[in-house]
């Protein structure tokens, strides 16, 4: 195991961690004693844990973290579809699904487009404007989408950021109060912006359920975008860098994002005593879903896992891609130095996403 990530939760900033995977897959299920967790790493236990309703997304005793229970962040972190469960979840599932469905991605990709371009327009095309452009970007796209004016669209994406870092699991109270603060003015933001395009859809699908839910569900997926779509950028960013290639193709991106995904496990909560793929799991323990690892199984089928499987997978997918491909289209006509952008890679970001930053070696 030499040369290989210290363990699991270190795994997606490692330079190259996927023959430390493909050993996981071949086992299938393995007891990490030091993170005191499960590790499920083969398709067949991944397929199993995502499609058990006995693994929640929540421990059963704190369905919100203990951190933020009872704040304005609290309150709206048990709203969200991706931390609900049971009947709520299918509501909430069913919702969601058919607002992205209904919601034109060519609209999303000329967005994204046009907000790069001018983001690349303010300054130099180093890698300390990629990452900026990164950060900023798949929040801006949807926030501009629902009705947020320009000028408001980067508060809105720092905003996002701070939430973003008041969930972290090394959060302190300070970045948990200005997460609180942000999700509050985030909230007001939202209930204020006119019911036209994007949002009347929105509003349309979520026309049985109380107002406050479909907020705290929007706010929701600008989170979920924050991350996720800034790993999935900065791949595609990455894999230009190295040679041209075809990212107004879907099924490139899927062919990539098995070799090299971007969202690498997920985290699942034991409810009551069960044996999943061959393995006995007890009520109480935390099982790593490894998503990359699955996707590199030598036995499975070789598909990306990217979005999930089963009732808690991402319905965004076909929105992250456009808004990728249109903030491509922008770099591609600017026309940046390639190679020197690429020279300088790091992987620093979330544990569970393979974050690329371009602008670590250089001076401020």
């Amino acid at each position: 195991m030499n040369g290989w990530p210290e363990h699991a939760l270190a795994a997606a900033s490692h330079p190259d961690p996927y023959p430390y995977y493909r050993a996981l897959a071949e086992d299938g299920w393995r007891r990490d004693a030091k993170l005191g967790l499960w590790l499920a790493a083969s398709r067949r236990a991944v397929d199993a844990v995502l499609g058990s309703p006995v693994c929640r997304v929540r421990p059963a005793r704190e369905p919100v973290p203990a951190g933020i229970a009872g704040s304005p962040l609290g309150e709206v972190f048990g709203r969200w579809l991706r931390m609900s469960e049971g009947d709520a979840h299918a509501r909430l599932r069913t919702a969601v699904g058919e607002g992205l469905a209904a919601l034109p991605c060519n609209e999303a990709e000329q967005t994204a487009r046009r907000l790069a371009r001018a983001f690349l327009t303010a300054g130099a095309v180093d890698g300390r404007r990629l990452d900026s452009l990164v950060d900023f970007l798949p929040v801006a796209t949807l926030a501009s989408l629902l009705g947020w004016q320009e000028a408001a669209l980067a508060e809105a994406a720092a905003g996002i950021a701070r939430v973003c870092r008041a969930l972290a699991a090394d959060a302190d109270a300070v970045a948990r109060e200005r997460g609180a603060e942000a999700c509050g003015t985030l909230l007001a933001d939202l209930a204020a912006l006119p019911a036209e395009g994007w949002l009347r859809r929105w509003r349309a699908e979520f026309a049985g359920l109380d107002a406050s839910v479909l907020c705290a569900n929007l706010l929701g997926i600008l989170f979920q975008s924050r991350d996720a779509g800034a790993g999935l950028l900065s791949a595609g960013i990455a894999w230009r860098c190295l040679g041209e290639w075809n990212h107004a193709d879907p099924g490139e991106w899927r062919a990539r994002l098995r070799l090299d995904p971007v969202l690498h496990h997920t985290r699942r909560f034991v409810a009551e005593d069960v044996e999943l793929a061959g393995q006995r799991l007890k009520a109480g323990e935390q099982v790593l879903v490894l998503l990359a690892a699955a996707a590199h199984d030598p036995a499975a089928p070789g598909e990306a896992m990217d979005f999930g499987r089963g009732r808690h997978a991402c319905p965004g997918e076909a929105l992250a891609l456009a808004i990728a491909r249109g903030a491509l289209d922008a770099l591609e006509e600017s026309r940046p130095d390639w190679r020197a952008l690429g020279g300088g890679i790091v992987f620093q970001g979330p544990p569970n996403v393979r974050m690329r930053r371009f602008g670590a070696g250089e001076r401020a």
